[in-house]
């Protein structure tokens, strides 16, 4: 039975697999691609004028935005025979492989609104279904595991998966792409993706008496509850301001890598990749870690020195050289390690009190509800990041854009730690 039971819990953490490379190679090269440095290494072309990419972004997003809570909601009311949250997974993951590929198959080859338009309406439909299938897959977490130690290894088995998928986006796209270009990497990355996620559904099986659980509540009641619950308030706020840094940190790699340090663009997907080495040899001690200290204290410290990292992103090239700046990036492999375990568990926990507290089950909303913070915070950082690039710089001869991006991230983290400090949930 406990054999059965872990091998249930690894082909739904290999769901997060495909998640990773979906999230993590859109944020990695959607911009480059659309809006290359000049006389960038891969021959590309500017696509969209590098003042509108931002606004892309910041669109798509929106309807990202809306689509959260509606999904969370519907997620936690549904009553079908295959359960509340597996039919969003099986019937969602197809669509959001299609338009992730369709990202990379622009209509016209060089600078057009038209090319806006089209990476704007791609981008939209991306994060739709991307919130059809993450939401419900997320909220199935507490149905899975019913223990504390039980949510940790589930949880750090959706990080291994989840490091393995962002080591493939980030070293294998940049193989891929150079090899064949984006249009393959785009099909390739897009089919792998899909056929981790489809594991889900088909061997995760949902205990269909919880659908009689929900009340009859309104979808604007069920999100001030949400909100209301000040753990929840204090957890999210810090977790934002880590994903602000994680995404700067990946959009403006591959510009630090070329502009900064020297290299080729791609060469940004092997750093950190082996910052995700070093996350891979970590995860394996983290259950003991976490049991032992608690997930607050684990996670205050290390998003400590995810922030210096961070800050230190703003010398590369200028004060640290190729081979420290590479050793910086692998030492981020220990926060991100535990940025990939804890936060799904303390939602899991926060959504777990609150079912007790209230008498019935919304994990879907909690996960919904941050999700929508979140797509708004890495959408921010997607609009701020440009903006930086257009003020200060991105090319050799004026490059202060890039260097303002880890340093700003780092301040972020740092006032999300305010936050978390008054988080009160002990395990």
């Amino acid at each position: 039975m406990r054999k059965n039971k872990n091998f249930i819990m690894f082909m739904y953490a290999m769901g997060y697999l495909g998640i990773s490379i979906f999230t993590q190679t859109t944020v990695k090269w959607y911009q480059y691609f659309y809006t290359p440095p000049e006389g960038n290494k891969t021959g590309l072309q500017i696509l969209v004028p590098v003042g509108m990419i931002g606004l892309a972004m910041v669109i798509a997003r929106i309807f990202d935005g809306i689509s959260d809570p509606l999904v969370a909601y519907y997620s936690d009311k549904t009553k079908s025979r295959l359960g509340r949250r597996i039919p969003f997974v099986l019937f969602g993951s197809l669509p959001l492989a299609l338009t992730f590929i369709l990202l990379w198959f622009p209509p016209v080859n060089h600078e057009s609104t038209t090319n806006f338009i089209y990476l704007t309406a791609m981008l939209s439909l991306f994060f739709i279904f991307f919130t059809i299938v993450v939401a419900p897959y997320l909220a199935l977490i507490n149905e899975i595991s019913k223990t504390n130690s039980d949510r940790i290894k589930l949880t750090t088995m959706q990080g291994l998966t989840q490091i393995i998928g962002v080591m493939a986006a980030e070293a294998g796209s940049g193989v891929v792409m150079n090899l064949y270009g984006f249009r393959i990497m785009g099909v390739v990355m897009g089919t792998i993706a899909f056929l981790s996620l489809i594991l889900t559904p088909i061997f995760v099986k949902e205990d269909l008496s919880l659908q009689d659980s929900f009340p009859a509540m309104g979808l604007l009641e069920s999100i001030k509850l949400t909100l209301k619950n000040k753990n929840f308030a204090f957890y999210l706020i810090s977790y934002i301001s880590v994903w602000f840094g994680i995404n700067t940190l990946t959009i403006t790699m591959p510009y630090i890598a070329e502009v900064l340090l020297g290299v080729s663009a791609e060469y940004s997907g092997y750093m950190i990749a082996g910052a995700f080495i070093a996350a891979l040899l970590c995860m394996p001690f983290l259950p003991k870690i976490i049991v032992k200290y608690g997930k607050k204290k684990v996670l205050m410290m290390t998003s400590v020195l995810f922030a210096l990292i961070l800050f230190l992103t703003g010398f590369f090239g200028v004060v640290l050289p190729l081979n420290i700046s590479f050793a910086i990036v692998i030492l981020a492999g220990i926060p991100l390690s535990v940025i990939f375990v804890i936060p799904n568990a303390m939602i899991a926990d926060i959504a777990e009190l609150d079912s007790i507290e209230k008498g019935f089950r919304r994990e879907g909303m909690f996960f919904g509800a941050q999700g929508l913070v979140i797509k708004i915070v890495i959408g921010l950082s997607s609009f701020v990041t440009p903006l930086l690039f257009g003020l200060f710089g991105y090319s050799s001869a004026r490059h202060l854009g890039i260097q303002l991006g880890g340093p700003i991230a780092a301040a972020a983290i740092m006032i999300g730690l305010i936050f978390l400090k008054k988080y009160s949930i002990p395990y």
